[in-house]
């Protein structure tokens, strides 16, 4: 039998209720008890200090750590599907935000032992060491002021693609493959650009954090026309310019070196660069990625442009960033950069008072239904300041 608790006062701070905001992004649960425990689950998100268990959130809002073995049946073994809650909170982000961009963010998990979904130990540059973690990523609607978790996957490499016998006891369906941070990221941003609601905008991503290789970065057919990334110094470039060879490898350099060489430089209003930390300096380069081909036929590898950000008051190094943005002017550009750095600090937020990180299930629908939760307790908090009912899907 089920455990049954109160839902207990609304944790709003406006006049739409936290009982109509779940009725409004999981009304698609099939049963009355899902949508319940959806209720129960984002109450405890929402009020429950520190980490975020099943027992303490259960303890929090139900009075007893009994009720976390229903919560923890509705988060890994109960059969909902979490794309459409997602999608109604991306349509309700969407017309609370209509100057948005899509911004990938990533974020690294460290696990103690190798039976929870993704877990692997992995060099991570972004920390600088080899940790046994999870690896996720989290798809952003992000205006300039707002940013939104709309959708999350993982990232799944070595066995998590190949031992048949490991996916079925973490239940990651047949279809769902293996890839880097940033193919995961190509992928979220593809599905949701084809939504009818949606602006087809850039994707903005940081690839330092586990060192991807923007060599795919002009994404498959389907994916963002435009993109934004940052990347390692140490990123493969080719210099482009009127006495590039033909042969791409003969020219193989890094971003660093390029910009070292001689990068163009230029001013940028602080309104777009507001750094915290005094001036800033821009140089830019024209480059090519090794290993890509010409785009049609008789034609030439698509050329990006190669910007180098650096503060004297601020962190130490430049930061780096390749832009299929050739036609943009300078200022929108560095307001997207700015943008990353919002969902940068989003993420701290969802790790610190959401639970972003306190997953203990092994599953892969299990952590999805776990990062739904977050999405849905963090949106509810930052979407519902208007009159009440303003976001009715």
């Amino acid at each position: 039998m089920i455990t049954t608790c109160p839902a207990g006062p609304s944790v709003a701070r406006t006049g739409w209720s936290l009982t109509d905001f779940v009725h409004t992004v999981f009304g698609s649960l099939p049963r009355v008890d899902q949508q319940r425990w959806a209720d129960v689950y984002l109450r405890g998100l929402l009020s429950t200090p520190g980490r975020k268990t099943m027992q303490r959130l259960a303890g929090q809002i139900c009075g007893e750590s009994s009720a976390g073995q229903a919560l923890q049946q509705f988060i890994t073994a109960s059969p909902w599907d979490w794309h459409q809650p997602r999608s109604v909170l991306a349509r309700l982000a969407a017309r609370r935000l209509p100057d948005h961009a899509w911004v990938a963010g990533t974020f690294v998990s460290e696990k103690k032992g190798s039976s929870s979904v993704g877990v692997q130990r992995r060099f991570v540059p972004g920390l600088g060491a080899t940790v046994n973690c999870q690896v996720g990523v989290g798809l952003f609607m992000v205006s300039r002021t707002e940013a939104i978790p709309v959708d999350w996957d993982l990232v799944l490499d070595g066995g998590w693609c190949e031992d048949a016998a490991l996916r079925r006891r973490a239940r990651i369906p047949d279809p769902v493959t293996g890839g880097s941070a940033w193919k995961r990221a190509l992928e979220m941003a593809a599905g949701a650009g084809s939504a009818p609601w949606a602006q087809r905008t850039p994707l903005v991503a940081d690839l330092t954090v586990t060192g991807d290789l923007a060599e795919s970065a002009a994404g498959p057919a389907s994916g963002p026309g435009e993109w934004l990334v940052r990347v390692r110094p140490d990123h493969p470039v080719v210099q482009h310019g009127p006495g590039t060879p033909p042969s791409l490898s003969a020219a193989l350099t890094t971003a660093e070196q390029v910009i070292a060489a001689g990068g163009a430089r230029f001013r940028v209003a602080l309104s777009h660069l507001d750094t915290g930390s005094g001036p800033v300096r821009v140089r830019s380069a024209l480059v090519r990625l090794p290993g890509r081909r010409a785009t049609a036929p008789g034609g030439q590898p698509p050329v990006h442009r190669l910007f180098a950000l650096d503060s004297p008051g601020g962190p130490a190094g430049a930061q780096y960033w390749l832009s299929s943005l050739r036609r943009r002017n300078a200022g929108y550009v560095f307001s997207l950069i700015r943008r990353q750095q919002l969902v940068a600090d989003t993420l701290r937020e969802l790790e610190e008072g959401y639970g972003l990180m306190d997953f203990e299930g092994r599953t892969y629908p299990g952590w999805h239904h776990h990062m739904t939760m977050v999405s849905a307790a963090y949106a509810y908090r930052r979407l519902t300041s208007g009159p009440a009912g303003c976001l009715s899907a």
